[in-house]
């Protein structure tokens, strides 16, 4: 996904990507992949990672040992994907490495991005909208080029 990243913004500079987040696995493979890059001198520089997780996040303590050691009990979220209690030893390196944060978004929220998503033509599932939710709040906030990933259609939710 990086490579894929640095491809389609070629000449422009990424400062953010959001990744909907449960262990961080992906995150940490986005991650590697950024590092690979700026080390092989392919992008002048990293860009921020920022784990978007529903409500009891574990990554956004800003206290490393806290994250390390932070269990979340999983409960009841119209984001069903993200689930894990505990995040993966290298998914909180990346977001350390790149000075990035987590974000929590409450299923209020979760669901006014999914349903403006939807209004727009793109069908994703509830865990997808976490990530375009903070990256929306994170363009207006910051004015930079910031990148959601979706991580899983709209149509899993439909069937069944």
């Amino acid at each position: 996904m990086a490579y894929e990243l640095a491809r389609d913004v070629a000449g422009r500079r990424l400062d953010t990507v959001v990744v909907p987040t449960s262990r961080a696995d992906l995150l940490a493979g986005i991650g590697r992949g950024f590092r690979e890059l700026a080390a092989a001198g392919l992008i002048a520089r990293e860009p921020r990672l920022v784990a978007a997780e529903p409500v009891a996040a574990a990554l956004r303590h800003p206290d490393r040992a806290d994250q390390e050691r932070t269990r979340v009990a999983a409960g009841p979220t119209v984001a069903f994907s993200p689930g894990e209690e505990w995040p993966c030893r290298q998914g909180l390196d990346a977001l350390w490495r790149s000075g990035g944060t987590a974000v929590a978004v409450d299923d209020e929220a979760i669901s006014a991005e999914h349903r403006r998503l939807a209004a727009e033509g793109l069908l994703l599932e509830p865990s997808s909208a976490v990530g375009v939710a903070v990256a929306r709040a994170e363009a207006r906030r910051s004015g930079a080029l910031v990148v959601a990933i979706g991580t899983a259609t709209g149509l899993k939710g439909l069937v069944g």
